[in-house]
Formats: C-alpha cells, sequence, structure tokens
C-alpha cells in the first residue's frame, strides 16, 4: 500500500475546488489527487527536468489507476474577504473577492492511501525526491511538505470513494472531488489535437500531456473540463469542519525559551547603541503585554519587566535578556535575541510576536523586528569555551583601596561573575583595548554605559578562555552591569 503524508506547515490549506466559484467561499477538502498529482508533475519539469518522461510517467499512471482514500485530520473552515481594486478611475469601484481555507494543525498529517498500489524501489524513490521537493499544493500560501509514509493495513481512513462506504449516512456527506482520470479509460477515448493542414490528420493527445493540460489550453478548446479529469463522489464526516474545541491555554507541545529578531533597517544603528535598542525593546514588550492583560500593569510580565509584584529588582538572573546583536560583525546591529531561562507562556509570546519595529531619534527611518528563529534554550544557544568582548563589560562594584591591584581586582571580578552564573572556571583572561570589526574600530568608552539615572562607568573587553565549553542552560554569555540589556556579551571565536 503506497501512503503519502501532506503536511501544510503554515496551518493552512487554500484551494477552491474544481467547479465551484471563488467567491462561493468552499474550500476544497479533501484535497483533490488530481491536483495533487500534477503538483508532483510540476516539480519534475522545473527541477528534474533532466529525467526523462518514461522514469515519472508509470509512476503517474499507478496513482491514477484508481482513486485514494484519506485520513483527514479535525480542521476549520474559514475564509478572507478583500476588495480589490478593478482598474477603474473610480477609486472606490471594488469587487469583493473570498479567499476560502483550511485551518488545521501545522504539525499533523494529511495521508492519502492507494491499497492496491506498489511502486518498485526507483519508482519509490524517484516520488518520494519529487515530493521532497514540492513547496506548495494549491495557492501559494499553502506551504507543504509532502513525503512518503510507511504503514500498512491503516483501519482510520474517514474520507473515501463513496461506493467504497457504508457508513450511517447521518454522519457522511457527499462532495465531488476532482481525480485523473486512470490511464485506460483515457486512452479508450483520447482527446485528439486538431489538424494543421490539408493533408494532416488528427493526432490522439497522450495521457500525460492530457494531464498537464493548462487553463490556456482549456479555454482555447471551449470545454467545459479539462481531459483525463473526472469527478469522483467522495464521502466525509459532516462534522469535519467541527473539531471539538482544544483549550487555549493548553501546553504548548515545544517549550519556548526566547527569539531571534531580524532588524531591518536602511540606517541601522550602531553597535555602541546597544543598551538603547534593549531598553527600547523592553519598553515596548511590556506595553504590549499591558495590553493584552486589558491595561492592567500589575499583569505585566515579570519576566519583561525584571521586577516582582512589590516592584523589587528579582534575583538569579531568571528573567529575560535583550542583548542587539552584531552577529556579521560590519559594526551595524543587525539581530536582537531575546532568551529567558524561564519558558514563555501564551501571552508572552504573543506579545513577542506582536513586537514589529523600533523607533530611532534624529529622524532615522524605524528598524523592523522579524522574528526569524522561535526556540528553546539548547536551540538559540549553543556551547562555548573560547570568547571575546562583543560590548563592553562594566563592574557592578566600585574599585577602592584595600581591594589589591586594579587589573587583579577587574579580572577577580570577571570570575566572580562567571561563578554566580554557573559557568566553569575561566582559565585564561587577556585584555582588549578596543572591539575591532569589518571596517570599524570602536573604544569601549564609545559605548552607553549606564542605566536611567546611575552614573557611567567605565568598560572593558577581554578575551576568555574557560575550562570546558559552556552549558546553554547556565543562559546567555552577558556579565556584568547591564548584562540584561546588551552589555557585557561575550562571542565565541568560531563564530
Amino acid at each position: 500500500m503506497l501512503i503519502i503524508g501532506l503536511q501544510f506547515i503554515a496551518g493552512r490549506f487554500h484551494a477552491n475546488p474544481w467547479g465551484r466559484n471563488v467567491n462561493e467561499g468552499v474550500p476544497e477538502w479533501p484535497p483533490s489527487p488530481y491536483r495533487l498529482l500534477r503538483a508532483v508533475y510540476d516539480t519534475w519539469k522545473r527541477k528534474r527536468a533532466d529525467w526523462p518522461e518514461r522514469r515519472l510517467e508509470p509512476i503517474l499512471r499507478k496513482l491514477a489507476s484508481r482513486p485514494p482514500v484519506f485520513q483527514l485530520p479535525p480542521a476549520r473552515a474559514a475564509h478572507t474577504r478583500s476588495f480589490l481594486n478593478q482598474n477603474e478611475r473610480d477609486p472606490a469601484k471594488k469587487s469583493l473577492i473570498f479567499d476560502a481555507f483550511v485551518v488545521l494543525d501545522p504539525e499533523v498529517r494529511i495521508l492519502a492511501g492507494w491499497p492496491d498500489v506498489m511502486l518498485e524501489g526507483h519508482e519509490q524513490s524517484d516520488l518520494a525526491e519529487l515530493l521532497g521537493l514540492i513547496n506548495y499544493i494549491g495557492r501559494s500560501e499553502s506551504w507543504v511538505k509532502a513525503a512518503i509514509v510507511p504503514g500498512l493495513g491503516r483501519d482510520d481512513w474517514n474520507s473515501r470513494p463513496s461506493v467504497e462506504n457504508a457508513v450511517d449516512s447521518a454522519n457522511i456527506e457527499s462532495v465531488p472531488v476532482a481525480c485523473p482520470s486512470p490511464p485506460a479509460e483515457y486512452e479508450s477515448r483520447p482527446l485528439l489535437r486538431k489538424a494543421r493542414g490539408k493533408k494532416a490528420s488528427a493526432t490522439p493527445i497522450s495521457w500525460l500531456e492530457a494531464l498537464a493540460w493548462s487553463t490556456g489550453e482549456l479555454i482555447g478548446s471551449r470545454r467545459t473540463e479539462p481531459p483525463a479529469f473526472r469527478y469522483v463522489s467522495y464521502s466525509r464526516p459532516t462534522n469535519c469542519f467541527n473539531p471539538l474545541p482544544r483549550s487555549t491555554f493548553a501546553p504548548r507541545r515545544r517549550a519556548v525559551n526566547g527569539v531571534l529578531y531580524a532588524l531591518e533597517c536602511k540606517v541601522p544603528p550602531l553597535v555602541t547603541s546597544t543598551l538603547d535598542i534593549a531598553e527600547q525593546v523592553r519598553r515596548r514588550l511590556m506595553g504590549i503585554h499591558r495590553r493584552l492583560m486589558n491595561g492592567d500593569p500589575a499583569k505585566v510580565s515579570h519576566k519583561f519587566s525584571g521586577k516582582d509584584t512589590d516592584g523589587k529588582p528579582l534575583r538569579g538572573h531568571r528573567h529575560s535578556f535583550f542583548l542587539p546583536q552584531d552577529r556579521d560583525g560590519d559594526g551595524w546591529l543587525d539581530h536582537v535575541l531575546l532568551i529567558c531561562v524561564e519558558g514563555l507562556d501564551e501571552g508572552e509570546r504573543r506579545a513577542l510576536d506582536l513586537l514589529s519595529s523600533l523607533y530611532q531619534r534624529g529622524g532615522r527611518p524605524e528598524i523592523r523586528c522579524v522574528p526569524v528563529l522561535w526556540g528553546s534554550i539548547d536551540e538559540l544557544l549553543k556551547p562555548a569555551k573560547h570568547l571575546f568582548s562583543a560590548t563592553p563589560f562594566v563592574p557592578p562594584r566600585h574599585y577602592r583601596k584595600g581591594r589589591g591591584e586594579f587589573t587583579e581586582w577587574l579580572v577577580a571580578e570577571l570570575r566572580r561573575e562567571a561563578t554566580s552564573r554557573g559557568l566553569p572556571a575561566i582559565v585564561r583572561v587577556s585584555p582588549l583595548s578596543r572591539l575591532g570589526s569589518d571596517g570599524h574600530s570602536f573604544g569601549w568608552i564609545e559605548f552607553r554605559r549606564n542605566r536611567k539615572d546611575d552614573a557611567a562607568k567605565p568598560g572593558y573587553g577581554f578575551e576568555i578562555e574557560f575550562a570546558e565549553p559552556t552549558a546553554p542552560r547556565c543562559g546567555p554569555l552577558a556579565l556584568g552591569y547591564g548584562a540584561h540589556f546588551g552589555l557585557g556579551q561575550f562571542r565565541s571565536i568560531r563564530d
């Protein structure tokens, strides 16, 4: 038995059923086999054009020999409405357009099974390769991961050709689904290509050509349906678009400890503005989260504010780090990493998702914040052993007489900060006088090094080596004063 799994990774399947107008607002469900076979054909032509026709046609002929059965997951039918301009001079003259789609869990798969189809070894590997190259099925928003699914003898198929179904009709509804004509059926009465010239005769169009019939060819031939096409009545559960409601606050399957934003701007901020950008990210997230909590400032996440319900600073570095970063080393900030050792709840993740822009002074354009990676501590942080300063380390305590020679005291402060975070022992420390980058060099004094009304203290740079690689569970490598706002960041030498 051949089983193909379709996983719509955006959680949406956009497709209009054959024979239905788009403005009827009815989505296709189940996905039509005719559409799937044409997607495989299109992928062959565009991405494996060097394969001869004889390599693919036997596979498609087997898939078209009979309609498959489906295992449909819980889903919802939805749509959007757009008023589109009709290229008229009157700007108010617009047409209402519906975009109907099916909403489903992006982590589940639709299964399509052909009980009597068996592919040879090379045929199965060729089909698996083409399925893996398909980007979408239906409209281009329907991003898909398609693959052959191993497994035999499934008995949970809930959508079948109606003639195969013998379930109580009260729980079943019938829908027409577009399917390819079986090759033998089509070839008994093939479509003829018009003869060109007085002595020429009409020639039959092959089944494979008919399967790939374009819309232009369909209109030009004045046909109502493409060749190698037929409707098959499928049964499906009457409640297929009415799954049981799921709690909004159900635990996620995957832990999320933070997000990495890409910063997009024609005039990006300099790396010396690290503290300014970090403070603005925190302020914006607190404002967004307060609005999500119906404007109650007492409910603003302590992971964003860094304070408890009494307004006192939290201890133990359990709240969020806001870390602007220059990942390509050109002297301009290009990313912001927000990470929290404690997992983020649904409301906090929603606030992170709504952060879209940051303000810049001096008439410079806004900075767009684009989330590029969500993940756990282990996904966002990697072990490191040999590092150098990316932003100045500012000692949290003041130096005074009686604390020994200044350089030794400074190194001791760095070691003390690392120990308090549970990091391995530092075995080597070398001072760095400046931050060097591609075409830029910054002195540590050029960075802003104070928050609010605090007095600005000197900052220092180091190259350090730990006795063993750091563990992601210890949190990001940011030490000293202002570590939660990007000061004291260390970057791996290999990065």
